[in-house]
C-alpha cells in the first residue's frame, strides 16, 4: 500500500508538470510569435475602390557571426549565433503571414559582410541569409546597403571587394523602383557618406562638388534630371539629420537618435547631404534604419512643406532592443493632389524576456515543486512502512501468544446479593466486579471541522519543516533513494518541454 500510495502521488505531481510545460514552451516557442503578428494589420485607408498595395520593410537583421563577439568563448559564440538565427527565422515566419505584395530590406544583413574574408567564408555567410529569409520568389525584394554590408569610411579589416562582393549577391548599390505608381527611390547611404567627407574636406558646396561617376550623389542628380511625375519614397540605411534630442515619439523604447561618427559608422547623415536629398528628391516619405529602434521625425522643407521619416526597428533580438519589428506599408496609387500611402509598425516578442522571465522563474518553480513532492512523499512512506511493520509485529506476537491455561476459571453471573442494580459475584477465590457493559463506553467526540483543518494543516508544514527537509536530504540512510528520486522526477518532467524545444528548432531550421 505504501509503494502504490508512494507512486500514485508522484504520477499526479510529474504529470500535472508535464501539462504545465509542454503548454508552456509550445506558446513561447511557436504559438506567440504568429499571435503577435496577427495582431498587426495592414494599415486601412478610406479609400476603398482601389486595391492597395502592401509592403514589407525589414532593417538590420544583421546576422552574427564568430567575429561579432571577439572576446567570447568560440562555444558560447556558436550558441549565440544558433539562438539569434532561430529567432530571426521565427520573426521572418510571422512577417510573411501578413502575405506583402513586396519587400524591401534597409541595410546591414550581415554583421561581418564587409571584413575581410574569403570567398567561399562570404559565399556561406550569403547562403545563411538566404536560408533565413527564405521566401516566395514570385514576391519582388529589393536591398540596399548598410555599413555592415559594404563598410563606411577607411579600416584594415574591411575588404577592398566589400562593394563588388555585394552588388554581385544583393544588387546595384543605387535604384529606383515603381510600386503602385510610386517611385522607392533606393540608395547607397554609405556611399554617400564617403563622398561627403571628400567634399567637406576639399570645401566645396554641393553646387560647386563634381559627383563621383557611380556614386549617390550623381545618382540622385540623375533621377531628379529625369523629371519623374510619381510620389517619391526615400530609402536610406542611414537616417537623415536632425537636431540633437529630436522626439523619436512614444514607440521608441528608450533615448533618441544622437549624432555620433567612428570606424565603420555613423549615426545620421550630414545636415548638407540630408538637405541635398530632400530638395532634389522631394519624398513624401522616408524610410531608414541603422538605429536598430523606432522613430519618427518629420523634416521641413525650404518650402515649409513636411515630410515624415521613420526609422524602422531591427528584425534582431541581439541589437540591443527589447522587442524586434518590422513595418507594414499600404499604398494607393495617387489619384489627386495627395498622396495615399499609410503605414504602421508591427512588434514582435520579446525573446531574451522569455528566457529571462518566463522560463528561468518558471523553471525554478518547477524544481521546488519537485522538492516538496519527494519530502512530502517520504514523510509518508516512511509512515506507512512503520505503521505495516507494527501491523506484523502485532500479528506475529498474538500468533505466538500461549493457548490460556486450563485451570483458568470462568466468572459466573450468580448473584449473591442484589443492591440498587449492582451485581456480586460469588468466587471461591475472589470477589470482583464484571466490566461495564460495551453501553456505559464513553466514546470521545467528534472533532469539528475547522478543528480537523488546523489538525491537518499542522501535519502538512510538519511534512515540509526544514527540519523534514534537511532529515530527507541529509540522513545517510535516505540521501541516495533521495537525489536519486528528485533526479528522476525533474528527468521525467523536464524531457518533455525540451523535446518540444528541440522538435520546433529543427523543424525551424529544416524548413525551408
Amino acid at each position: 500500500m505504501a509503494l502504490s500510495f508512494k507512486s500514485t502521488k508522484r504520477r499526479i505531481v510529474i504529470n500535472c508538470l508535464r501539462v504545465w510545460w509542454i503548454w508552456i514552451t509550445f506558446w513561447y516557442e511557436y504559438g506567440i510569435f504568429p499571435y503577435s503578428a496577427g495582431k498587426c494589420n495592414w494599415p486601412q485607408m478610406d479609400i476603398s475602390h482601389q486595391t492597395p498595395k502592401h509592403a514589407l520593410l525589414v532593417a538590420d537583421p544583421q546576422i552574427i557571426d564568430h567575429r561579432s563577439y571577439p572576446g567570447r568563448p568560440a562555444l558560447l559564440t556558436y550558441i549565440s549565433q544558433l539562438i539569434v538565427d532561430l529567432n530571426l527565422r521565427k520573426n521572418w515566419r510571422a512577417a510573411l503571414r501578413s502575405a506583402p505584395d513586396v519587400v524591401f530590406f534597409l541595410g546591414d544583413y550581415m554583421d561581418s559582410g564587409r571584413d575581410v574574408m574569403t570567398d567561399t567564408e562570404y559565399e556561406r555567410y550569403v547562403k545563411r541569409f538566404t536560408k533565413i529569409f527564405s521566401m516566395d520568389n514570385e514576391i519582388p525584394t529589393y536591398f540596399i546597403p548598410g555599413n555592415h554590408d559594404v563598410g563606411l569610411g577607411p579600416s584594415t579589416f574591411f575588404s577592398p571587394h566589400a562593394r563588388t562582393r555585394y552588388t554581385s549577391h544583393f544588387g546595384p548599390l543605387n535604384s529606383h523602383v515603381s510600386v503602385a505608381n510610386y517611385t522607392f527611390v533606393l540608395i547607397d547611404a554609405p556611399g554617400l557618406v564617403e563622398e561627403d567627407y571628400k567634399r567637406h574636406g576639399l570645401g566645396k558646396t554641393y553646387a560647386d562638388w563634381t559627383a563621383v561617376p557611380g556614386g549617390t550623389i550623381s545618382f540622385v542628380r540623375s533621377f531628379a534630371a529625369e523629371g519623374n511625375t510619381e510620389p517619391t519614397i526615400l530609402l536610406s540605411h542611414i537616417p537623415l539629420s536632425r537636431p540633437e534630442g529630436s522626439n523619436c515619439g512614444p514607440l521608441r523604447e528608450r533615448g533618441t537618435i544622437r549624432r555620433g561618427v567612428g570606424v565603420g559608422y555613423q549615426n545620421t547623415l550630414g545636415k548638407d547631404s540630408s538637405t541635398f536629398l530632400l530638395e532634389h528628391l522631394r519624398p513624401t516619405l522616408i524610410l531608414s534604419g541603422d538605429d536598430h529602434d523606432y522613430c519618427e521625425y518629420s523634416h521641413t522643407l525650404t518650402t515649409g512643406s513636411r515630410i515624415r521619416e521613420v526609422t524602422v526597428k531591427s528584425l534582431s533580438m541581439a541589437m540591443g532592443i527589447k522587442k524586434p519589428g518590422y513595418q507594414m506599408l499600404s499604398i494607393i496609387p495617387p489619384g489627386g493632389p495627395t498622396f495615399s500611402h499609410l503605414d504602421a509598425p508591427c512588434l514582435l516578442p520579446d525573446q531574451l524576456s522569455i528566457y529571462l522571465d518566463v522560463y528561468i522563474p518558471l523553471a525554478l518553480i518547477s524544481l521546488v515543486i519537485v522538492l516538496v513532492a519527494c519530502i512530502i512523499r517520504g514523510q509518508y512512506y516512511r509512515h506507512w512502512t512503520f505503521r505495516s511493520l507494527s501491523h506484523t509485529k502485532r500479528k506475529l506476537k498474538e500468533n505466538t501468544r500461549p493457548s490460556k491455561p486450563q485451570h483458568f476459571r470462568r466468572l459466573t453471573r450468580t448473584p449473591t446479593v442484589m443492591d440498587d442494580y449492582e451485581f456480586t459475584l460469588d468466587d471461591s477465590d475472589t470477589d470482583q466486579k464484571l466490566p461495564p457493559p460495551v453501553s456505559a463506553t464513553v466514546l470521545p467526540k467528534k472533532q469539528n471541522t475547522l478543528s480537523t483543518i488546523f489538525s491537518r494543516g499542522r501535519r502538512v508544514c510538519q511534512l515540509i519543516s526544514l527540519q523534514s527537509l534537511a532529515r530527507a536530504i541529509f540522513t545517510s540512510n535516505r540521501r541516495g533513494s533521495f537525489y536519486s528520486e528528485f533526479l528522476c522526477d525533474v528527468r521525467d518532467v523536464a524531457v518533455f518541454p525540451l523535446g518540444i524545444i528541440f522538435l520546433i528548432s529543427l523543424w525551424t531550421f529544416t524548413d525551408v
